[in-house]
C-alpha cells in the first residue's frame, strides 16, 4: 500500500514534463474502477450488450467519427465534433443548443438505455458506448464552454515558463489548454491501463459513495465551476507558474475518479 502511494506521487511528478490529450489507455482505466462499482443485475446487463471485456469502447464516438470522416464535409465534422463539448450559461448551468453537445447526447443515450426494451440490442450497445465516452468528456476540463468566458469556446495557449523546460528565465513556453488536463498518464507506456486502475483504486479509497452521489445535472454546474477556475488562470497569453500548473494534476487525476464513479452510478440507475 505504501509503495503503491510512492508511485501515485510519482506520478505528480513526472507528469509535469509532459502533456497529453486524455488517453485511450486512462479511460480504459476509469472503466475498470467503474465495473468494480457496478450492481450484479447493472453488471449483467453490461456484459450482455458489451461483452465482458469493454475496454475498446472508451473512444467509441472518436473512432466512429474517425470511419465516417472521409464521407462527411468539414463543416459536418466539425458538427458531428460538439457531441464532446459542454456548453453551459454564466451560472454554469446547461445551455439549449441547437445541435449535438455532451449533456444532450449523454441524455438520450441515457433514455434508450433505460427503455431498453423498444430497441434492437445494437442501439442499446451504441447507447452504452456512447454513455461511457460522454461521461468522460463532461469530465475533461478543457471540454466546457461558458458563456462569458470567450476563450473557453476554442482551443488556447497560455504561457509557462520557459525555465522549466531548461531555457532562458525570460522566456516563455506556449501551452495548449487542451494539453493541460492530461498529466493524470504523463504518455508513459509502460504504466498499463491495469497499472493506472490500481493507483485510481488507492485514490478512491472509500470515497465511492461521496463521489457518485447527485445527478447528472447536479454534477453538471461543479465541473462548470471547476472550469471557470482554470479559465481564469489560464488566461490567453497569460504566464502560469510551474506550482499553480503542477496542482491541476491532481484536480486532472480526481476527475477521471468522479468520472469513474458517475459512469457506474448512471449505469446502476439505468440498467435495473
Amino acid at each position: 500500500m505504501i509503495m503503491k502511494r510512492i508511485s501515485l506521487l510519482l506520478v505528480f511528478a513526472l507528469s509535469v514534463l509532459v502533456a497529453n490529450a486524455w488517453s485511450r489507455k486512462c479511460d480504459e482505466a476509469a472503466v475498470m474502477v467503474a465495473k468494480e462499482h457496478l450492481t450484479p443485475e447493472a453488471k449483467k446487463l453490461v456484459n450482455k450488450y458489451l461483452g465482458k471485456s469493454y475496454a475498446d469502447d472508451v473512444k467509441y464516438l472518436y473512432d466512429l467519427e474517425k470511419e465516417q470522416a472521409p464521407q462527411l464535409s468539414k463543416k459536418a465534422r466539425r458538427a458531428a465534433a460538439e457531441v464532446h463539448y459542454l456548453h453551459l450559461d454564466s451560472n454554469f448551468q446547461p445551455k439549449k443548443v441547437k445541435g449535438k453537445d455532451a449533456l444532450k447526447s449523454l441524455e438520450a443515450a441515457l433514455k434508450v438505455v433505460r427503455n431498453r426494451k423498444s430497441h434492437s440490442k445494437k442501439e442499446v450497445a451504441a447507447a452504452l458506448r456512447t454513455v461511457i465516452n460522454l461521461v468522460f468528456d463532461m469530465h475533461d476540463l478543457s471540454k466546457i464552454r461558458i458563456d462569458g468566458i470567450k476563450h473557453s469556446k476554442r482551443d488556447f495557449k497560455y504561457n509557462v515558463p520557459a525555465a522549466e523546460f531548461g531555457k532562458k528565465k525570460d522566456e516563455v513556453v506556449k501551452m495548449k489548454w487542451s494539453k493541460s488536463w492530461s498529466y493524470f498518464d504523463g504518455g508513459y507506456n509502460f504504466f498499463s491501463a491495469k497499472y493506472w486502475a490500481e493507483d485510481l483504486r488507492i485514490y478512491l479509497g472509500d470515497r465511492y459513495a461521496d463521489y457518485a452521489k447527485g445527478s447528472l445535472r447536479e454534477w453538471v454546474p461543479e465541473n462548470g465551476a471547476l472550469a471557470a477556475h482554470y479559465l481564469e488562470l489560464c488566461k490567453p497569453n497569460q504566464v502560469v507558474g510551474y506550482v499553480d500548473r503542477r496542482l491541476m494534476s491532481p484536480v486532472n487525476y480526481e476527475m477521471y475518479v468522479k468520472a469513474s464513479c458517475r459512469l457506474a452510478a448512471l449505469l446502476n440507475e439505468v440498467l435495473k
